[in-house]
Order: structure tokens, then C-alpha cells, then sequence
């Protein structure tokens, strides 16, 4: 690696006093934020901020004004940094007409790996993302969430010092979402900085207590989780879930004392619930036995926005 700038501390990231524009739009606006090895969650509504902030800690962009430095460096067009970072971008950046196994080998013959080395860690991260049977099949006719977990495993298996995963829970069904956390979890442990986005607080939650909150383009918190679950309670929290067996999901889940309200729909199922942490505790503990075709949740932007707007005020 060719150090442009010689390492200030042992944080893994500084940023100072960071602005990012685009044309009249600021994504960022003067931001400074300074992170520890570890595992962190970037929290905040669509349009907070988040994915511009990785952009920048990855080198992909440069800042408007103010400074970014990564692992001791400047990240911005900085080859040998890269090598060092696993970047999982939240668009669905995959070659279509390349095999699973073909993708994630090329990406790492990309870093410098042997043909025998990439195919060989190919097979196993394709075996760990449950995409064996699919290795020979071309990425245009994956599923989103297949899709979404050929990516990953681009991204984890060099083993970066660096992860910087942007939404990376998006498109997985519930069964996934645990077990890619499980992954972060694992990489974060064999000492890598893993840095991921989410605007679900839960997500973030069940991955780490070191959360970032981001709020139009602003830093508006940094630290533990606990007093933000303490705010986030108080807001009424809607969950929409992706069902094939709507009806027979709501039965289910309006036995549930977590649950408040729930109303079905053609796709799924609408619900509203006081204790969200409970109920997703729940959810995934139950739906391994009682699935009913979930294929996965989402909850709307206006509860993080009430939280923030809470914060704010």
C-alpha cells in the first residue's frame, strides 16, 4: 500500500468537516465523523446521507470540501487502498451474462488471486451464500436475493480489513438477513471493520450497538443503541411482510401480543406494532416452522423520520 498520508491514530476512518454536493443538492453537509475497528451500522431514512458517505469512504467520490481518510490514507483514486476494502454497492452491480461462479472468480483474480486460488474460494463462499446449485447458472436469471448474496460474496471473500456493505440486507428474505448479520458478525471478529447501511433501526440493532445516525445530510448521533430503542418505542411502527399465504400469516400474527392491528392484502400483510424489537425476535424465532411463503418485510421511512424528527426537535 502507498501510504499518501502518514496514519494519525488507530481509527479506521476519519472524516472532517466533509460537504458533498451535486450541483445544488448537499448529500453531506458538514460532516465529521471518526471510526473505531469494529462493526457499525450507518442509520437514517432514504435520502439521509448514507450512501454518499460510503461512496466517499470508498474512494469513489472525492469531497466537496473537508477531508476523508481511510486506513491512514486519502481513499480517493487510490489503487492500493482498494485492495483492502470489500465495497458491496446497493445498486445491483452484476455481470448478467457471467455464471455465479464465473462472477465472484473473476472479481478476485481482479485482486491478484491465482485461477486455482479465485475457483476455489469461489466454491466456497458460493456454498456459504447457498448458491451452489446455482454456480453454473447465469447472474440474469437469479432471483433479486440471489442476486443480492453473489454480491457479498464478492465482497467477503478476500477477507478486506475494510467492509463497506450499503444496504445489504435489501432483497434477502428473513431466514438471509439473520445469517448475512451472522457473517458481518463473523468478519468483524477475525478483525475487519465492517461499516453497513440500513434505514430499518432493527437490522442495525440486531448486528451491533455502535450506531451512526444519519438525517438529511447531517450527523445527528453517534454511539449506543440504547437511548435511540428508548425514542424509537415510542413511535408507532409499521412492518409491511411479503406473503404468499397472507391470511393464514395474519391468523398467526394477530394471536401475537406484540402485534396491534394487522390488515391483509393480496401481496402480504400490513401490520402495526408498540414492541418492534419483540416482534422481529419473534418473527424470526416462528417463521422457520410456520413460514406461510415469507419472502420479507420492510417498514416504511415515516417511523425513522418521526424518531429523527423527535431527535431533532
Amino acid at each position: 500500500m502507498s501510504a499518501r498520508t502518514a496514519p494519525s491514530t488507530s481509527a479506521v476512518v476519519r472524516v472532517e468537516r466533509v460537504t458533498r454536493s451535486f450541483g445544488q443538492v448537499v448529500a453531506l453537509n458538514d460532516v465529521s465523523i471518526v471510526l473505531e475497528p469494529g462493526l457499525i451500522g450507518l442509520l437514517g431514512p432514504n435520502g439521509a446521507g448514507k450512501s454518499t458517505l460510503i461512496k466517499l469512504i470508498s474512494g469513489e467520490l472525492r469531497p466537496s470540501l473537508g477531508e476523508v481518510e481511510v486506513l491512514g490514507c486519502e481513499p480517493f483514486a487510490n489503487p492500493d487502498l482498494y485492495h483492502r476494502m470489500g465495497l458491496c454497492p446497493e445498486q445491483e452491480a452484476v455481470f448478467e451474462d457471467l455464471t455465479g461462479r464465473e462472477f465472484i472468480s473473476f472479481l478476485l483474480r481482479l485482486r491478484g488471486y491465482s485461477r486455482k486460488a479465485c475457483n476455489a474460494l469461489a466454491d466456497e463462499w458460493l456454498d456459504r451464500m447457498g448458491l451452489t446449485e446455482a454456480a453454473h447458472r447465469r447472474l440474469g436469471g437469479y432471483s433479486k436475493g440471489m442476486r443480492q448474496r453473489a454480491k457479498l460474496a464478492t465482497t467477503l471473500a478476500h477477507k478486506p480489513d475494510l467492509l463497506l456493505l450499503d444496504e445489504p440486507l435489501t432483497g434477502l428474505d428473513p431466514m438471509w438477513r439473520k445469517r448475512i448479520i451472522e457473517h458481518m458478525k463473523d468478519a468483524a471478529a477475525d478483525g475487519a471493520t465492517v461499516i453497513f447501511s440500513s434505514h430499518v433501526l432493527h437490522e442495525v440493532e440486531q448486528a451491533t450497538r455502535s450506531i451512526v445516525l444519519l438525517y438529511r445530510g447531517r450527523l445527528l448521533a453517534q454511539g449506543n443503541a440504547r437511548e435511540i430503542r428508548a425514542l424509537v418505542d415510542k413511535v408507532p411502527h409499521r412492518i409491511h411482510l411479503l406473503a404468499e399465504e397472507p391470511r393464514a400469516l395474519a391468523q398467526l400474527l394477530i394471536r401475537w401480543e406484540c402485534v396491534e392491528s394487522v390488515r391483509v392484502h393480496d401481496l402480504g400483510v400490513d401490520l402495526t406494532t408498540p414492541q418492534p424489537d419483540r416482534f422481529y425476535k419473534q418473527l424470526t424465532d416462528e417463521i422457520a416452522s410456520t413460514p406461510h411463503g415469507v419472502s420479507g418485510w420492510s417498514s416504511p421511512d415515516d417511523s425513522l423520520h418521526a424518531l429523527f424528527e423527535t431527535l431533532v426537535g
